[in-house]
This record gives structure tokens, sequence and C-alpha cells, in this order.
């Protein structure tokens, strides 16, 4: 079956220099058969998955 699903990150607030935690929101009806495999930028940056 066929179904479209949204995945999100928050937004969160950093100040310059310090590192962020960005977690992937994946909808709970597919997060068994995801895998997040990279993150792109708005800017098209591509930055790589972390081994699991």
């Amino acid at each position: 079956v066929w179904q479209d699903y949204e995945v999100r990150v928050n937004d969160e607030f950093v100040l310059r220099g310090n590192a962020a935690l960005l977690k992937c929101l994946v909808p709970s009806y597919v997060s068994d058969v995801v895998q997040i495999e990279s993150w792109t930028s708005g800017q098209g940056e591509v930055f790589g998955g972390t081994d699991r």
C-alpha cells in the first residue's frame, strides 16, 4: 500500500559555534520501514546519516 507521509524537523535555536542535535520526526505508521540516510539543508548542503 502506497501512502504519502511527511518527515519533519522542529526548529532549534543555537548560538553560532555551538553544536545542535536535530531529531527527525517520522510518523509512527511508517517509522518501522523508514531509515534516515542523510540531511539536506535549505542551502543544498548534504550531511551524512549516522551508522546504527
